[in-house]
């Protein structure tokens, strides 16, 4: 890899975003490949529940699995990236070329696996490298990026290549090789680099106390993450109930695009949301909250408005724009609350009980198709529901705390999130407040000493100090 490209992806928040768009751009282009020649093996419904119910909760299988796994052993996550990304390559060939269904079918519920793991990973590496004020753009980019490429994919021979299974193994293959280069080159980087030494006796009142992970400040507008566990549920609940109203209301007539507007051009009203969620989220996570909500509204709007002198394809661009706001939400509401808590495990929950509502959201449309009353009923009062859980988690993340005397935990992590420090500079930081010389930090922290150093490094550039004694001072006058 030139050594330009090399240093510039080793920025946290470039490194992830890269992340996030070569494996997403990797996964969703397998989903779609067997999507495609699935179709050609059973009937409409049956397609949807294979694709869009089963192929979703295996999914959400695959990152439930990921992350029980973390929690036991949390340095595992690179090395679960790494055994996934051929085992989905492998998976893919017989998903899309087998002309039996049965395989078809098995190889693609294993291949939805895999993909669980892949995504579980990047959203791992979300909230523990890139700083909230940068997650959401980060996430939104990556996801967006790869949704405009697929779109401009379908541009091909008016979307034959999804159809063409030869050209797709190939491409994946080589979004397979380039996403495992990035993330090798990046780990194996972060252990050669070796910046000099510099050590200095500099002590802090408690350290053991310090936290380890990233908090918001309480100088952050919008930024308040209780750790009470009835908040955690209801944060659960709520992107469930999101999801699931999200799904099933797409089956309304008049919000489902149908013959208005065509499914490849939705992915890029779809991409452009996504992009700018991250943005306007970043900047304000209220904004993006309440953004999301809207985004159910809009096929209950589009459903009372059938039949008026009203432009339909506007409400359905607006109804996949906001949809992004969405998406950006539940990834969002999970990766903070991860990473103010260190429960890492639970970055991929977003998306994880994400997949499950959208599915069973599918299963209740498809089930209910022939009671359309009886499903927008159900769909408004799950949305009720949903408004209810929404304002009350709203109030628990978004609403300040009144002011308080900054404790020595909170200076700490104030220091820590002023200076984009990651959750590995945090312990190392840490250390060297506790007086630890680099040879004593490496045992510590089970690492090498060269990737000691490299932190020690990254450290004193993101300060501005030269020494850990212009380090100590410069924590002081924070």
């Amino acid at each position: 890899m030139p050594a330009a490209i090399s240093t510039f992806l080793k920025k946290p928040v470039i490194h992830c975003t890269a992340v996030i768009f070569l494996c997403f751009l990797l996964t969703s282009t397998g989903y779609l490949s067997w999507t495609y020649h699935l179709a050609g093996q059973v009937p409409a419904g049956t397609l949807e529940v294979m694709t869009m119910v089963a192929g979703y909760l295996l999914q959400a299988l695959g990152i439930g699995v990921f992350s029980a796994i973390i929690r036991l052993h949390p340095n595992a996550a690179a090395r679960l990236f790494y055994a996934a990304l051929p085992i989905h390559m492998i998976l893919m060939v017989p998903a899309v070329l087998s002309s039996y269904l049965a395989g078809t079918l098995a190889f693609g519920f294993l291949m939805n696996t895999a993909c669980g793991f892949i995504a579980g990973y990047y959203l791992h590496i979300l909230a523990c490298t890139v700083s909230e004020q940068h997650r959401a753009s980060s996430f939104g980019t990556g996801y967006g990026l790869a949704i405009l490429v697929t779109w401009l994919l379908s541009l091909i021979r008016d979307g034959s290549v999804y159809h063409t299974a030869q050209i797709l193994l190939i491409f994946c293959a080589v979004l397979t090789a380039v996403s495992f280069g990035v993330v090798y080159q990046e780990a194996r980087t972060a252990d050669l680099e070796t910046p000099e030494k510099t050590p200095v006796k500099a002590p802090v009142k408690d350290p053991e106390n310090i936290p380890q992970a990233q908090s918001s400040s309480s100088n952050e507008p919008g930024r308040n993450l209780p750790a009470r566990e009835n908040t955690l549920i209801l944060v659960f609940f709520l992107v469930f109930l999101f999801s699931l109203v999200n799904s099933s209301s797409f089956s309304f007539p008049y919000s489902d695009i149908g013959n208005t507007v065509s499914v490849e051009l939705s992915r890029l009203v779809y991409a452009a949301g996504l992009m700018i969620a991250g943005f306007v989220t970043d900047r304000n996570r209220k904004y993006g909250a309440i953004s999301a909500l809207t985004a159910l509204v809009i096929p209950f709007i589009m459903l009372a408005l059938q039949g008026e002198p009203v432009s339909a394809p506007v409400f359905w661009a607006l109804s996949y724009f906001t949809s992004g706001f969405y998406s950006v939400c539940r990834i969002i509401l999970f990766s903070d609350l991860a990473s103010g808590h260190a429960l890492f495990f639970l970055s991929g929950a977003g998306l994880m009980i994400g997949r499950i509502g959208d599915a069973l959201g599918e299963g209740i449309s498809l089930s209910m198709k022939d009671h359309l009353l009886a499903l927008v009923a159900l769909t408004a009062l799950l949305f009720v529901a949903t408004v209810l859980v929404f304002f009350r988690v709203y109030h628990d993340l978004y609403i300040p705390e009144p002011a308080r005397p900054q404790s020595e935990q909170e200076r700490f992590e104030h220091f820590a999130v002023q200076h984009d420090l990651s959750l590995r500079e945090r312990e190392v930081l840490r250390l060297i407040f506790d007086q630890k010389t680099n040879a004593e930090i490496a045992g510590a922290l089970n690492i090498s000493q060269n990737t000691v150093k490299f932190h020690v490094r990254n450290l004193m550039q993101k300060t501005g100090c030269k020494n850990r004694k212009e380090l100590f001072a410069e924590y002081l006058q924070s």
